[in-house]
């Protein structure tokens, strides 16, 4: 009844290597490229300033990263979020790496359709190893990445990419509500993916630990109260939603050790 959707228990994902690792992502990450409808992709929102205005934690990260035109940018895991598209529509030079080769390629094909292809540069690897020259980024975003990541070996190669003064922004689920857990592992939901592989939700010491390879490394929550959203499916505007993510913000403000319970992370850097 409530069976694990996870290809590999997560008692297991520390035990495997980086190419066993990158093969299993690689092989889950195409299997919902594959899946995807790409007419979808002609009615999602790649202005810039409304897909951030959609979610409170895009706004935080963004405010954080500054303006993108002009900016080269490292989007790592990009994964079918079509974000590279996004960025370089803002006015970035964009890099962006993931494990799967046909969700690379589809990312390709859409930058071809919103015309451009040519400051959207993909390839196919994992973070770890990066195929980039020390110094080359003004930013980095990972978007649902870093919880992926082998982060003792991501870490210092995002540190090494990013320019001095460089900023990165990285938002990832928490993993600390075990209840939270169950129901991303066991339970079905809307657009839930149908198989996990080597993701780990972070906990506050992975945070912490990763900030070590950076000058600064700052941490906010999203979604505690917040979660309801999702299951009442608010939209952005909706009033409720807002007064939930302004709650939120109090409960976060007056108690901080709160927010490991919370739905997501987001880690903000600089190098």
């Amino acid at each position: 009844m409530f069976k694990s959707n996870r290809a590999i228990a997560k008692a297991n994902v520390s035990k495997l290597d980086l190419p066993t690792r990158v093969s299993l992502e690689a092989q889950i990450t195409d299997a919902r490229a594959v899946a995807i409808d790409r007419e979808r992709f002609t009615r999602m929102e790649t202005r810039f300033e409304p897909w951030v205005a959609a979610l409170p934690w895009r706004q935080y990260l963004f405010k954080f990263l500054g303006p993108l035109d002009g900016k080269v940018l490292l989007d790592i895991g990009c994964g079918c979020a079509m974000t590279p598209i996004i960025f370089a529509l803002a006015g970035a030079t964009v890099y962006a790496v993931d494990v799967a080769p046909k969700t690379i390629a589809t990312n390709q094909w859409f930058a071809e359709v919103k015309g451009v292809a040519d400051r959207v540069h993909l390839h196919v690897g994992p973070a770890e190893t990066l195929p980039f020259p020390n110094e080359m980024f003004d930013l980095v975003y990972g978007g649902a990445a870093l919880h992926h990541l082998q982060l003792d070996l991501a870490g210092p190669e995002i540190a090494r990419v990013l320019k001095k003064g460089g900023r990165g922004g990285f938002q990832d689920p928490l993993g600390h509500n075990q209840l939270l857990e169950f129901v991303r592992d066991r339970l079905a939901y809307k657009n839930k993916h149908p198989v996990k592989g080597t993701d780990l939700p972070l906990q506050i010491p992975d945070i912490q630990a990763f900030g070590c390879y950076f000058a600064t490394c700052t941490y906010r929550s999203f979604d505690l109260l917040g979660m309801a959203s999702k299951p009442l499916h608010l939209k952005a505007t909706s009033g409720l939603r807002k007064l939930l993510t302004a709650a939120d913000t109090v409960i976060f403000d007056t108690a901080p050790f709160v927010q490991r319970y919370a739905r997501f992370v987001i880690t903000c850097v600089t190098t």
